[in-house]
């Protein structure tokens, strides 16, 4: 639980030393991202679901963010981005790299990925949204802009890709 609060305190941080705006909100768990429906806990913003994918060998890594609403289809989202099949990744390299447990998948814990390995991959259809995301735990979400949150990814130096899995790829 502490080193859930120390890589929240970083991610907040970094945000304010961007001068980021956000609102925080603290809540029970949210497991999966369709629950905050349930809960109430959409905030007025696009809820987004989060996966960490990898290609079999494990020779690249992804944090996917998509709508909630959206079915996350592998086989389409490989092809979109060129890729072999993709898999969902480990909780153990999910951890070494991203530093998240499942359930708090974030492209926010790029904060914690030194070695810049992982790839951000972007629904090309949160542009102009606002949108909830966890900072790396499930017990809060973080409201902000998009934009904001291409901002922070950019900031670390991540690599991002705008997708639509029906279609081509378009690079950040």
């Amino acid at each position: 639980m502490e080193t859930q609060i120390r890589q929240t305190e970083a991610i907040l941080a970094r945000l304010d030393q961007l001068e980021i705006p956000y609102e925080l909100h603290e809540h029970a768990p949210v497991e999966k991202a369709t629950d905050r429906y349930d809960m109430g806990l959409t905030f007025d913003a696009c809820v987004c679901k989060n996966l960490f994918l990898t290609v079999r060998n494990e020779s690249n890594f992804y944090v996917l963010m998509l709508k909630a609403e959206k079915n996350a289809d592998l086989r389409r989202i490989a092809r979109a981005i060129g890729s072999s099949r993709l898999c969902f990744g480990s909780d153990a390299r999910l951890w070494e790299m991203m530093g998240q447990k499942p359930g708090m998948v974030s492209p926010l814990g790029v904060i914690h990925d030194n070695a810049r390995q992982v790839i951000v991959l972007l629904d090309i259809d949160l542009r102009g949204q606002k949108i909830c995301v966890h900072p790396s735990d499930n017990t809060k979400t973080l409201v902000l802009e998009f934009s904001q949150l291409e901002r922070y990814l950019h900031s670390f130096g991540s690599k991002v890709m705008f997708i639509d899995p029906e279609k081509a790829v378009e690079n950040l």
